[in-house]
C-alpha cells in the first residue's frame, strides 16, 4: 500500500479538520515520521484528537502505524513526486511515472476493497436477467457502453443509454426479467439516482458501480460494487484513473461471468466474431 496515495484517496471522504491533517501529511511526509501526535496537531492547526480520528479514518490503528507506513514509503524506490499534482510544463517521463503509480495503486485498491461475495452475486443476477439496462452520464457513459458491448457479445442483451427519457421508457415498457446497472464515479449524479429510483419502483434489481463507498448511489443500490481509484487531485488527470478503475472492475465482473458460463460464452464470442468478419468481408 502506498500510504500517500491512500491518504489522497480518502481526502474527499474526511471531515474538514481531518482533511487538514491529511493535507499536512501529504505536504511533509518525511517530517511527520519524527513528529509527535501533538506536533502533527499543532502544525495542522487541529486538536490531537482530530489527528487520532484522521488516522482511524484512513484505516490505520494509530499514529505509530502511520509513521511506520510513511517509513516504508520513504524506503521505497518510488519517486517522491509520484503522488503530487500535475505541474506546468512537466517532463513526459514524470507524467508517465505519476500515471503508472496511480494505475498500480488503483488495481490494488479495487482488489482490496471489492467484496468477492457481492461480485459473485452480481454475476448470478446477470446470468438470470433476460434484459440488462446500463446507465451512466459523461465519462461513466463510456464505461457503461463498454460493459454493454461486452455483455452483448456473450449473448446477454444489454441496452445502454445516457438519456433519462430513453432509459425511463425502456425500464417501464416490457415484461422480461430485467436488471439495472448504474455507473457513476462519485455516485451523486441526479440523473443516475433518478433512474435507479425508477428501476426500484419497477421492482428491478439494481447494481451500482461507483468510486465512493458512502455515496448516495452506493447506499441506495441493492448491490454496490466499489471502484476505488485513488484519484482525488485538482485536475484528476481528465478522470483517467477513476475511469480505468471502473473499466477494471467491469473486466473483473465480465471475466467472472465468462468463467462461470465458459462454454456458452465462448460459443457466443466465436459466433459474434464470425458475423463481424463476414460483414467486413462483404460490405
Amino acid at each position: 500500500m502506498n500510504i500517500l496515495l491512500e491518504i489522497q484517496t480518502k481526502l474527499r471522504e474526511l471531515s474538514p479538520n481531518e482533511s487538514k491533517v491529511g493535507k499536512y501529511v501529504l505536504a511533509f511526509p518525511e517530517a511527520v515520521i519524527n513528529l509527535s501526535t501533538q506536533d502533527i496537531a499543532k502544525n495542522s492547526q487541529v486538536s490531537p484528537a482530530t489527528v487520532i480520528r484522521f488516522v482511524k479514518s484512513i484505516g490505520l490503528e494509530g499514529v505509530p502505524q502511520l509513521k511506520q507506513q510513511l517509513s516504508v514509503w520513504k524506503a521505497s524506490a518510488q519517486s517522491d513526486t509520484d503522488f503530487q499534482e500535475l505541474r506546468p510544463n512537466e517532463e513526459i517521463d514524470s507524467i508517465k511515472s505519476k500515471l503508472k503509480a496511480r494505475i498500480n495503486h488503483m488495481t490494488e485498491l479495487v482488489n482490496g476493497h471489492l467484496n468477492n461475495e457481492r461480485l459473485a452475486k452480481t454475476v448470478d443476477l446477470i446470468d438470470e436477467a433476460e434484459l440488462i439496462f446500463i446507465f451512466g452520464i459523461g465519462a461513466s457513459f463510456l464505461v457503461a457502453q463498454d460493459l454493454a458491448q461486452k455483455l452483448n457479445r456473450i449473448g446477454k442483451i444489454s441496452i445502454c443509454a445516457d438519456n433519462t427519457h430513453t432509459m425511463a421508457v425502456n425500464l417501464t415498457n416490457n415484461n422480461q426479467k430485467k436488471l439495472f446497472i448504474a455507473v457513476s464515479d462519485r455516485g451523486e449524479s441526479r440523473e443516475v439516482l433518478a433512474m435507479l429510483d425508477l428501476a426500484q419502483a419497477e421492482n428491478i434489481e439494481t447494481i451500482a458501480i461507483t468510486g465512493i463507498e458512502n455515496s448516495s448511489l452506493a447506499k441506495r443500490a441493492e448491490y454496490p460494487l466499489i471502484s476505488l481509484s485513488g484519484e482525488n487531485f485538482e485536475f484528476r488527470h481528465a478522470a483517467t484513473v477513476s475511469m480505468l478503475a471502473q473499466l477494471y472492475l467491469i473486466d473483473l465482473l465480465f471475466y467472472a461471468y465468462v468463467s462461470k458460463n465458459f462454454d456458452d460464452a465462448r460459443e457466443s464470442v466465436i459466433r459474434s466474431l464470425d458475423i463481424v468478419r463476414h460483414l467486413e468481408k462483404n460490405y
